[in-house]
């Protein structure tokens, strides 16, 4: 469902380009089995209240960045963006080029995100995009209110290239 207009399996798949940013935020590793587990949540709750306090007129998505560089799982940043100010402390710091990444919404009623992400790539295949792993392989922007209780809720996102 599109979260924007709410129409069931609208827009599906787009382009998006994010410009140059900046991220700060808290890395994490582990199991796809820990994660499936809710082992992110304690780090996405964290930045999300840490983000609050950083609060100007504009909250970040909390951004997730995913490496998926290892055999039995994976490497993860939760962060959000925030220019001109010092890193908060235990956070680093994550600069991102402008790029251009295919993306959609996944509501809550719209199934497995895993089974998501398939479908985009396969719709970025059909497209002649490929996935461009340099910098990461995949993002993820909730809300930055998100409640992780809650069916997921979230935008999916992929790195492309022509």
């Amino acid at each position: 469902m599109c979260m924007m207009c709410g129409t069931p399996g609208a827009h599906r798949y787009s382009l998006a380009t994010r410009p140059e940013h900046r991220l700060v935020g808290r890395h994490w590793e582990g199991s796809f089995a820990a994660a499936a587990a809710g082992a992110l949540h304690p780090l996405i709750e964290d930045i999300k209240a840490l983000s609050a306090r950083h609060e100007r007129f504009w909250r970040s998505p909390i951004v997730g960045l995913s490496w998926n560089d290892r055999e039995d799982g994976f490497r993860y940043f939760a962060g959000f963006a925030l220019e001109g100010e010092d890193c908060p402390e235990g956070c680093s710091a994550l600069y991102l080029p402008e790029m251009e990444l295919a993306d959609v919404w996944h509501g809550p009623g719209d199934g497995d995100v895993i089974e998501n992400y398939r479908a985009m790539l396969e719709w970025m295949g059909d497209s002649q995009l490929r996935h461009d792993t340099l910098h990461f392989h995949q993002r993820e922007e909730y809300s930055p209110d998100v409640d992780l209780s809650a069916p997921p809720s979230l935008r999916l996102m992929l790195p492309v290239r022509r």
